[in-house]
């Protein structure tokens, strides 16, 4: 089995390609980020230890789940609480990625694809056989996120000016593909690059 990471830029355009792949024959797609959101849930180890080192103010008061807008505006007015979140959250997902590749694995699925923002800053590399970087142009990038998420153009460049400059990206990656015009060329790069590994 092949664990290909898949990253980029919001914007990009990676829901597309991983509708893409999902859709493949012997491939199983992971969206860290959903994975995320599902351990926080009551019964998980990072709901546990987030209820610990946040207390209960955090809390739905009916649920007793985490309540995300609790948590967030928490977290983000003080670095060192979102570092010590992410300390929690990181090492959790990384651990249960691990889990469902080996589960994958004796299921015989070929290629286990991993989507996740950070996938590069959060040293995914060492499991990942091959890091494919989508890219678009920010014109682009913007476009679709004031039209698909209905973002300002201040909020869209607010947020691209937060991450890292596509060097960075290309630099750790393996194979790009530029999704800025044609999606179907992307798909067309991608069945090429699939064929080679």
């Amino acid at each position: 089995m092949k664990i290909i990471g898949i990253t980029g830029k919001i914007g990009a355009g990676k829901s597309l390609v991983l509708g893409y792949l999902e859709a493949m024959d012997g491939s199983f797609v992971l969206e860290s980020d959903v994975l995320a959101k599902s351990l926080y849930q009551k019964g998980y180890s990072v709901y546990k230890r987030v209820a610990e080192v946040f207390g209960s103010d955090i809390l739905d008061t009916e649920t007793k789940e985490i309540d995300k807008i609790k948590l967030s505006s928490l977290v983000f007015a003080d670095s060192a609480k979102l570092e010590t979140l992410n300390s929690i959250v990181h090492p959790a997902v990384k651990e249960e990625i691990l889990r469902l590749i080996e589960e994958k694995r004796s299921e015989g699925i070929s290629v286990f694809f991993i989507e996740a923002a950070l996938l590069i800053q959060d040293g995914y590399r060492e499991i990942c056989d091959e890091i494919w970087f989508i890219k678009a142009d920010e014109e682009t990038r913007i476009k679709r996120l004031m039209s698909s998420r209905g973002y300002s153009f201040e909020k869209c460049q607010s947020i691209i000016q937060n991450q890292p400059d596509d060097d960075y990206y290309e630099k750790n990656s393996d194979r790009i593909f530029d999704n800025t015009k044609d999606v179907l060329s992307v798909f067309e790069e991608i069945d090429k690059a699939l064929a080679l590994i």
